[in-house]
């Protein structure tokens, strides 16, 4: 969902609260078919200020047992852009030396924010690395075979020939 930023500057405001739904957000790996979202976007001098909270049910796999799960993810989230003239001012002003910080401007796009592409980023950075279905989950039946020899039998004649 993109918000034009051109349109807002017409209503003469400079803060606008906004409670969206945010469909089909694509990550590799996991589905996200909702996210709810609510933010603040402020206009502040050539600069775009966005800082909101969202909530997603992702459904993906658990790494052990590869069963279907939900997993729920919230979190805040924060935006800062800049149109073209002042963006490109801001990068000359980092020089060449410059460090990526946690708080990086990103350039407005045709007068517009994707709050999409944003809240996408903040919900892969917020997923669990390894989700679980559940803490204590043993993982694939296949796999319980060989815990305790600690050798798939497939591999025994390749370790023959070592030996």
């Amino acid at each position: 969902m993109k918000k034009n930023i051109d349109q807002l500057k017409m209503k003469r405001e400079t803060k606008f609260q906004f409670t969206e739904t945010l469909e089909d957000i694509l990550i590799e790996g996991a589905v996200v078919p909702k996210v709810d979202v609510d933010y603040l976007l402020e206009l502040v001098e050539g600069e775009v200020i966005i800082r909101g909270e969202y909530t997603a049910f992702v459904k993906t796999n658990c790494v052990r047992c590869l069963d279907e799960i939900e997993v729920k993810v919230s979190g805040e989230f924060f935006g800062d852009y800049k149109e073209t003239k002042d963006y490109d001012e801001y990068i000359e002003s980092l020089g060449k030396e410059a460090q990526v910080l946690d708080d990086m401007v990103e350039e407005l796009v045709d007068g517009e924010v994707d709050i999409s592409s944003l809240v996408r980023d903040y919900i892969i950075l917020d997923m669990p690395q390894f989700p679980a279905c559940e803490p204590e989950c043993g993982g694939l039946e296949e796999l319980e075979k060989y815990r305790d020899s600690g050798i798939d039998s497939r591999w025994q004649k390749l370790l023959d020939l070592k030996n």
